[in-house]
């Protein structure tokens, strides 16, 4: 699946920035801009940071058809839901929902998003295949069209790439195991209640289990215990 990120009369330019440098963020790089209402000047740019060329080579259009010529499907974005189920207009999926249906599509996608004042109107959202709204509080549902767009855009790419956890190298389980065992040295030292110490032995490794540490980590702690153990036995 190919992404074409399409703005539609974007009333302020920095919002364009941001959407480049989203899209830079999450790895898509086709941008198109319908008939924008402000110049994509040096706000634009600043705001971009290290996608300025997003929005230098962002395709600009004056009609939104123009902007939905070759792609296999188009969806539009809102923040206004139906109040009766026959408006079948604004029946909307989730970014999540979005993203397994396009996911299988070979050619182009278009994602729609509207002006920053009203968004896309009912006219705009019939040119669509699909809509799109991000479940929010109900008592304000906008979101800035930049921050919307970071959220589409990041459900887009983990779908592609998996949620990728951040490298660390993990403790063993010897490690982790060794770690529990000086805790309990430590708290016999401490002259703590037996079953008390039993019960804290096992909730020290709860914890652990739950929320893998690291090896720099474990190795860490391990000193700490160590040299809390030996002051408890004035060895130092």
């Amino acid at each position: 699946m190919h992404l074409r990120v399409v703005l539609v009369e974007p009333e302020h330019d920095g919002n364009v920035g941001s959407v480049a440098r989203l899209m830079k963020n999450f790895d898509f790089d086709e941008l198109w801009v319908v008939n924008p209402q402000t110049p994509l000047g040096d706000e634009a740019a600043a705001f971009a940071s290290h996608a300025k060329n997003l929005v230098q080579s962002a395709v600009r259009v004056d009609v939104l058809d123009e902007a939905l010529k070759d792609v296999s499907l188009a969806a539009g974005t809102t923040s206004i839901l139906p109040k009766r189920t026959a408006n079948v207009l604004r029946t909307a999926v989730t970014p999540e929902e979005f993203t397994r249906i396009v996911g299988p599509i070979k050619g182009t996608v278009a994602l729609l998003l509207g002006r920053e004042s009203k968004g896309l109107t009912n006219l705009e959202l019939e040119e669509c295949d699909l809509v799109v709204s991000i479940p929010t509080a109900y008592h304000y549902r906008a979101l800035n069209v930049a921050s919307a767009a970071g959220i589409v855009l990041y459900e887009l790419w983990k779908s592609q790439h998996g949620s990728r956890r951040l490298y660390i190298e993990e403790a063993d389980r010897a490690s982790r195991r060794r770690l529990v065992e000086m805790f309990d040295s430590l708290c016999e030292e401490a002259l703590i209640l037996p079953y008390k110490r039993r019960l804290a032995v096992r909730a020290f490794l709860n914890v652990l289990s739950r929320a893998p540490a690291s090896s720099r980590e474990t190795s860490l702690l391990l000193g700490v215990v160590r040299q809390s153990i030996q002051r408890l036995k004035g060895e130092f």
